[in-house]
């Protein structure tokens, strides 16, 4: 098996994994995180969206008219602008699973299923994106394997207090990218 295809099924359980744990039902107990790099994706994104948090809902009640697929299109094109790191991996992967919370407008019945349909369509897209044109990159940099250990050297503490340095440093890796970026998408849409 070529590493585009084995990665393709990586990013996928990956991708699926981080959606159906955005698509979880209040009081439900969450199951574990299957890898080292799922539960170190949970982890990044769940700062991400408590720093970000007025920006997530401001960008969502912006982006109700459009369909999350081609927004993620759209922010996935914006990636290609300048050096690609997983920083900008991770915001990717977080402003899809919070597309998912469009549906909340829905009917409680209908949101599981259309978040379930949802979220195979973003994770489609997303292994479109990251496999065929940045699978080389992913692949250089050591795939979902890279990705964990990336974030986890990141989270032992320094002998200094540093209680936001996992934080400190999503956010610096993040900021080749920037949440400006998605602002501006949603100025110009």
């Amino acid at each position: 098996m070529d590493y585009k295809c084995a990665l393709r099924e990586e990013t996928a359980r990956l991708v699926t994994d981080y959606l159906e744990y955005c698509c979880r039902r209040e009081g439900v107990q969450e199951l574990p995180a299957p890898t080292p790099a799922a539960a170190t994706l949970r982890l990044v994104s769940s700062e991400l969206r408590q720093i970000y948090q007025d920006f997530f809902e401001c960008a969502l009640n912006q982006l109700l008219d459009r369909e999350p697929e081609q927004v993620i299109v759209n922010v996935a094109e914006l990636m290609d602008r300048g050096e690609f790191n997983w920083g900008r991996v991770a915001v990717l992967v977080v402003f899809a699973g919070a597309l998912l919370e469009m549906e909340e407008l829905l009917k409680e019945e209908q949101v599981l299923q259309l978040r379930r349909e949802t979220s195979r369509r973003l994770t489609e897209k997303l292994c479109n994106y990251l496999v065929e044109r940045k699978g080389a990159w992913l692949h250089e940099n050591g795939g979902w394997t890279g990705f964990h250990h990336h974030f986890e050297k990141r989270q032992s503490p320094p002998p200094s207090d540093s209680s936001n340095n996992t934080l400190c440093c999503i956010m610096a890796a993040a900021a080749g990218f920037g949440l400006v970026g998605l602002a501006l998408l949603l100025v110009v849409r």
